[in-house]
């Protein structure tokens, strides 16, 4: 902290802390009397509570702030979450999208959320959070178009776990009501665990028949670490069957007749619509996850395999699961006079 004078420049600079951040300043002027002035009364107003950064972005709104975002930043993620993005932004833009950054605050943001309870749950309500502080810290500490972060004082909703699997009757309704199309991704995913972006974007590259294995690389896991999945009797088949009707010009294992792979979203409604058909609204795609994991530690397969199986980073996310060991618990408390 202090001034200084950069390279082949007679003007002092000023460097100090504000608000948590290291500003780096001009002081537009040669003189060392006069920076010395001018660097003593920014401390004088930080230390007073009086001193307010000017920004370069104050006509800035939050579509230029989204849009900035997503061209300097989204590009450098995974596929799937640079569609996370675009969707997250086209959400906030529909309440947020008139405001200049200056008038976001963190009461506007709780009327946000307040919103949008009505429709989604808590965690669509985090990720939408997440996306709209991830920009405001680049527009804060990156960009200057910002004083702070108005999201840094919003509390994040409270999120249920999920762990719902199905019972053999359920699946089959479901599975008696899903168009033809949607059915082997869904009987993929249920005997592998692998997530609905894996298994819609799943290539033939990233299948071995012979030793009935998935390999996905970590470039395309939400966890970033390579996965290997063994494929058992059913999933094997569900390979095999799309080889059969394989189109040659596309590299995935599901696709469309032009070769296109399904999109995410189609897949979600394809099986949500057999679901309700069923009459089992309640149940979503990421549950055959559950229920992979699920059928696991009931029939006695430790969690640190169920772990590796299903690719969790660690052993905190499989441990959702280990009430569902009933022979362990059962095995435990006999030891009990």
């Amino acid at each position: 902290m202090g001034l200084y004078r950069q390279k082949r420049s007679k003007v002092w600079w000023m460097s100090y802390s504000f608000r948590g951040c290291q500003v780096r300043k001009s002081t537009g002027t040669t003189s060392k009397k006069i920076a010395d002035t001018i660097y003593y009364k920014v401390q004088t107003q930080i230390a007073e509570g009086s001193y307010l950064e000017s920004t370069r972005g104050k006509n800035k709104t939050f579509v230029d702030m989204a849009e900035r975002y997503l061209k300097e930043v989204t590009p450098d993620k995974k596929p799937n979450t640079q569609r996370d993005d675009k969707f997250y932004a086209k959400t906030l833009t529909k309440f947020f999208g008139k405001f200049y950054l200056n008038e976001i605050t963190p009461d506007l943001i709780t009327q946000y959320v307040l919103k949008r309870k009505k429709k989604v749950g808590p965690s669509s309500i985090n990720r939408e959070l997440a996306f709209l502080s991830a920009s405001f810290n680049k527009a804060f500490k990156l960009w200057g178009w910002s004083r702070g972060n108005p999201v840094c004082t919003i509390k994040r909703e409270k999120e249920r776990k999920r762990v719902k699997y199905f019972s053999d009757t359920e699946f089959q309704k479901i599975f008696e009501n899903l168009t033809e199309w949607v059915r082997p991704l869904v009987l993929l995913a249920k005997n592998t665990g692998l997530r609905k972006a894996n298994v819609v974007s799943l290539r033939w590259s990233e299948v071995n028949l012979k030793d009935r294995l998935v390999i996905l690389e970590g470039e395309v896991m939400k966890n970033s670490e390579c996965l290997g999945v063994p494929l058992n009797d059913t999933a094997w088949k569900v390979i095999k069957g799309q080889m059969r009707v394989r189109q040659l010009q596309s590299p995935y294992v599901f696709c469309k007749k032009n070769g296109e792979p399904y999109t995410g979203w189609g897949v979600y409604q394809a099986f949500k619509k057999g679901c309700v058909d069923a009459g089992y609204p309640d149940f979503r795609f990421h549950d055959l996850r559950h229920d992979f994991c699920s059928k696991l530690v009931q029939s006695g397969i430790d969690l640190y395999t169920v772990k590796e199986l299903a690719g969790h980073r660690d052993i905190t996310t499989t441990q959702r699961y280990a009430h569902l060991n009933r022979g362990r618990l059962k095995e435990a408390v006999s030891v009990l006079k």
